[in-house]
């Protein structure tokens, strides 16, 4: 289990799980040295991401409200700038992103779901559906639990990416799914 000091970065974990080209996650990889004004101050990131095509991917997760401090904004350019000089990619990920409306909520719902190992039941259940609806059809999550007769196999199928759906909006019986799989960009905003 990954660890988070503050409310904000347990709730960008759950962004970091459901991005698929998040492929691990290290809280407060390494501390960090860095210049500012006449001083050499210490900074330790919140996480270091390692992205599917080997890449790291520094983040400081912070309430958007402390963007607005220019003290703020002066120390964060300054480790931006010393991280670029050791050869990191460093974001700073803001509540703004991290709880983007419904977005949140809907991860969080469906992330007990993204725990359970893939089976090859539940590749038998997309297959169903694939019969049923046909490649690139769209139906409700309603519907499609009736054909299964399993909600909770949809709900597998959303969080694991086999079918898809719009996050930003309430995730409800009622809400539509596409039978293609999600693409790179899925959850993990353009920040990547």
């Amino acid at each position: 289990m990954v660890g988070f000091e503050q409310l904000l970065e347990r709730d960008a974990l759950y962004l970091f799980d459901f991005a698929p080209q998040v492929v691990d996650i290290k809280e407060q990889p390494f501390k960090f040295r860095y210049a500012m004004g006449n001083k050499v101050r210490r900074y330790t990131p919140d996480y270091a991401l390692t992205i599917s095509d080997g890449s790291i991917l520094i983040v400081e997760v912070k309430p958007a409200r402390s963007l607005a401090r220019p003290d703020v904004n002066e120390k964060l350019q300054h480790i931006r700038d010393a991280m670029q000089r050791q050869g990191h990619e460093f974001i700073v990920l803001t509540s703004d992103t991290i709880r983007t409306p419904h977005r949140l909520d809907n991860l969080k719902q469906l992330h007990r779901y993204l725990r359970r190992p893939f089976s090859l039941e539940d590749r038998l259940a997309r297959q169903q559906l694939l019969s049923h609806f046909g490649h690139n059809s769209r139906a409700t999550i309603g519907e499609l639990a009736q054909e299964l007769g399993n909600l909770a196999a949809i709900m597998h199928l959303v969080a694991h990416r086999l079918v898809s759906c719009d996050l930003d909006q309430p995730v409800t019986t009622d809400t539509v799914i596409t039978l293609t799989e999600q693409g790179a960009d899925y959850v993990f905003v353009n920040s990547l």
